[in-house]
């Protein structure tokens, strides 16, 4: 005898072979038992979730001689027939194929003729969204007012495209996606049936893959066992294309630490081995996926991920070093890749784009991403701090240089008495109160700042130093916009017009910035039209 699929093996051939759908068996159960029949049923849900399995059952149980709590007996000659399919009492119709009005009209004529063994004539009709415009309206009539000896099953993935005409003629049933543990115990009984073993993980891998159907989740089965009789994770990973949890882990872990090189190294790596983009980009969105819900609401995880409690862990300690904003962000950029591969040229390289655009964060104008930037620069800082505060960071050790002569100590200068301004507050008290406004006004300047610390002010130029190594704060709050910010909100504190500059820790002054310092301290002392500045001739 040929060999017969695995799902076409394991078909429910009663209710109580069913997987899920609890609620569809318990209502068509007992309206068998107690004999109310409807004219027409609508079947809606998405592939694999049992819909044509539980109308050819339902067609045996209604022309049953002897139903069993709804179920059929599979002793009467009637059911013995249509388990032969050797019956005419039930018809299977495909819409897909068979869409015309005119095979609606044909349909429509042989509704009149009764069943030849059973109680009932069942027309089954599988994918109905597919009938045509006038080919629903030619069933209309007969739908809502059949003959007595026939009854019409419809289903369908898209109940959205059905007229409401239709939908109101029907009782409708609703099929949801089958949970993953039932899938596994599924399987695992279609493996011990086919004689062969399978390990708990790969089963769940497929369970997972399947998304809710089962005749997906046996067909992947069948291709595994066609490959060999013991099925583990690595078999399924290759016969899915898909990628091992620890490379999606090492993936976003160097996305997270923005490693431009290593991601397009395990890019190439992917497409060495021959996986496809498509698949991978999937898996990247399901991974962090997980992620964003591990930092959301990391007790649940297990249950709404249906994983161990191990995994989830996995998932809550590398989710502690990245925020809900840029996972948010992320999860779009590859959610976005999946739809551009389906019509891509170059896959590979819309996979390496969408990586770079993760790993290197793009300027972005928006307030998330702005925020998202300022969080990640103040963790940073706090690290830096309690490093500080607990001695892990020591002073680096100087270059071996030249001895140079000892310098005479110095004297010990007394303090300098605070500068005051014509507002009569000192230069600090200015400083601290143009970092308050700051604070409202511009968050992203006033970040900025807390990165170094105040040196003073030369009459009216107040100077900040960045920290050895982090120029970068220097260079930006020099550039024109955040300059301006800050001398505003110097002048607005002061009560003059006031200057403002960044330099970095071991940067020598510039002599522009000192003769600029002298100018205003004369400026602020003597009133700005009484200075004159004037070159010297040689």
């Amino acid at each position: 005898m040929a060999y017969q699929a695995l799902y076409r093996q394991w078909r429910p051939a009663d209710f109580s072979s069913m997987v899920s759908q609890e609620a569809v068996v318990s209502t068509l159960r007992n309206q068998i038992t107690t004999g109310r029949i409807a004219h027409a049923y609508l079947f809606c849900g998405s592939r694999g979730t049992g819909k044509t399995s539980t109308a050819k059952i339902m067609a045996r149980a209604i022309n049953c001689d002897s139903p069993v709590n709804g179920d059929p007996c599979g002793q009467c000659e009637s059911c013995r027939r249509l388990a032969a399919e050797e019956s005419m009492d039930v018809m299977e119709i495909d819409a897909a194929s068979n869409n015309g009005v005119d095979e609606i009209r044909d349909l429509r004529e042989t509704v009149k003729y009764p069943p030849q063994h059973g109680k009932f004539k069942v027309y089954i009709i599988d994918e109905v969204h597919m009938l045509s415009a006038s080919a629903f309206n030619a069933l209309l009539k007969t739908l809502e007012e059949p003959p007595a000896h026939v009854v019409f099953i419809l289903a369908t993935t898209e109940p959205q495209k059905l007229p409401a005409t239709i939908l109101s003629r029907c009782q409708r049933f609703d099929f949801g996606r089958i949970p993953a543990h039932q899938i596994a115990g599924r399987l695992r009984q279609a493996v011990e049936g086919a004689n062969a073993t399978a390990t708990d993980n790969a089963l769940h891998m497929i369970a997972r893959a399947a998304e809710g159907g089962m005749r997906d989740a046996l067909s992947i089965l069948d291709m595994c066992l066609g490959y060999q009789n013991d099925v583990d994770e690595a078999l399924v990973r290759n016969v899915l294309g898909t990628s091992d949890k620890s490379f999606l882990f090492r993936f976003v872990d160097a996305l997270e630490m923005e490693d431009a090189s290593s991601v397009l190294g395990m890019i190439d790596e992917l497409m060495r081995k021959g996986r496809e983009p498509m698949v991978f980009a999937k898996d990247v969105s399901q991974h962090l996926r997980a992620l964003l819900m591990a930092k959301t609401c990391p007790d649940e995880l297990p249950a709404l991920l249906d994983i161990t409690q191990e995994d989830a862990g996995e998932y809550v300690y590398q989710s502690e070093n990245m925020t809900v904003t840029r996972l948010m962000k992320m999860l779009e950029f590859f959610m976005s890749t999946e739809t551009e591969l389906r019509w891509a040229s170059s896959p590979r390289i819309v996979l390496e784009n969408t990586a770079l655009k993760c790993c290197l964060r793009t300027v972005e104008a928006d307030t998330a991403a702005l925020n998202d930037r300022i969080a990640q620069l103040e963790k940073q800082l706090a690290e830096l701090t309690e490093k500080l505060r607990n001695g892990v960071i020591a002073a680096a050790p100087a270059k071996k240089e030249k001895a140079a002569p000892a310098a005479a100590p110095k004297k010990e200068e007394p303090p300098k008495p605070k500068v005051l301004t014509p507002t009569g507050r000192s230069t600090d008290e200015i400083w601290k109160e143009a970092m308050n406004v700051l604070k409202k006004t511009d968050p992203a300047t006033h970040s900025f700042l807390t990165q170094g610390r105040y040196l003073g002010c030369d009459g009216t130029l107040y100077r900040w130093e960045a920290a050895a190594g982090m120029d970068f704060f220097a260079m930006a709050l020099n550039k024109e916009d955040k300059r301006k910010a800050v001398c505003n909100a110097l002048t607005e504190a002061a009560g003059v017009e006031s200057k403002f500059e960044a330099v970095t820790a071991g940067a020598p002054k510039s002599d522009e910035s000192s003769e600029e310092a002298f100018v205003s301290g004369l400026e602020a002392t003597f009133g700005k039209a009484n200075v004159l500045i004037q070159d010297d001739a040689k």
